[in-house]
């Protein structure tokens, strides 16, 4: 917001113009993603397994019943402060799937890790390197999830049925998709990205997605945002010398009428 004084006689009255840019598409690939393992049911096992470094991340349940929970995250740092999210969507390459059913996106509370395990094509995982997030730990070994499974809020931010492979799925805008990622760029240290849950209550719904480590660029996991960015710095546009005078005569002017008077 610039302001520009324009003088009239004695009065110097501020004009203000609103310079706002255009909305512009930013379209971020994720900078960490894994998996973490646990078993249906009786909620143990598989505390050690993990698959930050391999080609896929997965979800939902194997014929063993190994549940699979996927953890995504972006790097927000490049967009301006004070930036407006409009719309947020994330989309994601399906490689093959059982079934369709929903995936859903729930915000996570809690920093994780990225390690070294590889659990390659077959989506029980590996075992997991230091620093890897697993069911039981958010920084194998040394530091624990609050809660088995990882800490996350329970309602999604955002669901969609998502089907076979392999193709590419998104996950639409939502309010709530567009709230996280807004209060990330509002409070950077809150970005913990999401967990990506499917059918935990289902038997052989496997999904497998690409990971960020997939060597097709166009097939990793993408946040696609709307931005609005910030207005440029307000501040007053200076009078010239000639306008100070003019205005300083004016002022004299009138507080001489005034005395006459």
């Amino acid at each position: 917001m610039v302001a520009v004084w324009v003088v009239a006689g004695a009065l110097a009255t501020p004009v203000v113009a609103q310079d706002e840019a255009p909305p512009v598409q930013v379209r971020l690939e994720a900078v960490a993603d894994t998996t973490i393992f646990g078993n249906q049911g009786g909620d143990t096992g598989n505390d050690g397994v993990s698959d930050g470094s391999g080609p896929g991340i997965w979800t939902s349940v194997l014929a063993s019943g190994t549940t699979r929970r996927a953890l995504i995250r972006f790097d927000l740092s490049g967009i301006p402060p004070g930036s407006q999210v409009l719309s947020a969507s994330v989309q994601f390459f399906v490689v093959r799937a059982r079934d369709t059913h929903d995936l859903s996106l729930h915000r996570v509370l809690a920093a994780w890790g990225e390690g070294a395990s590889n659990g390659g094509d077959a989506g029980v995982g590996a075992p997991a390197q230091p620093g890897d997030a697993t069911w039981s730990h958010r920084f194998w070994p040394t530091t624990a999830w609050a809660r088995r499974g990882g800490d996350f809020v329970a309602r999604a931010s955002a669901t969609r049925a998502v089907g076979f492979g392999p193709a590419s799925h998104t996950i639409p805008s939502t309010p709530a998709l567009v709230a996280d990622v807004q209060g990330w760029l509002q409070s950077p240290a809150s970005n913990h990205g999401w967990m990506l849950i499917g059918d935990d209550a289902g038997q052989q719904n496997a999904k497998r997605l690409a990971s960020r480590h997939a060597g097709s660029p166009s097939a990793r996991p993408t946040l696609v945002l709307s931005v609005q960015p910030p207005a440029p710095d307000s501040g007053d546009v200076p009078l010239p010398a000639w306008a100070l005078g003019l205005l300083g005569a004016g002022l004299a002017t009138m507080l001489a009428r005034r005395r006459q008077g």
